[in-house]
């Protein structure tokens, strides 16, 4: 559960300056959650786009602060291959 409860244990991030937390949920479609999320007051940090590791990939943050990158996969990658393309993006 999420939310702005506000108490001894419990403060929404925008009460404590942010949040090192970011919360990883695969959905069926990215693109169309990142929009309504968007619509519904969500900050979008990062746009949807494909990664290097198979997955389309938004990142979002909510009217708490919470943190939200939201993926869908796209392609299994042999180890292989996702080394490959991590060292691409390095050189």
């Amino acid at each position: 559960m999420l939310g702005d409860a506000e108490g001894p244990h419990f403060n929404a991030p925008t009460t404590v300056g942010g949040t090192t937390v970011g919360l990883h949920v695969f959905v069926d479609d990215v693109d169309a959650l990142a929009q309504r999320a968007a619509e519904a007051g969500a900050e979008l940090l990062q746009p949807p786009a494909d990664q290097f590791h198979g997955d389309r990939t938004a990142i979002l943050k909510d009217p708490y602060g919470d943190l939200w990158v939201f993926l869908t996969h796209l392609e299994d990658l042999t180890p292989a291959e996702l080394t490959r393309r991590a060292r691409e993006l390095l050189h």
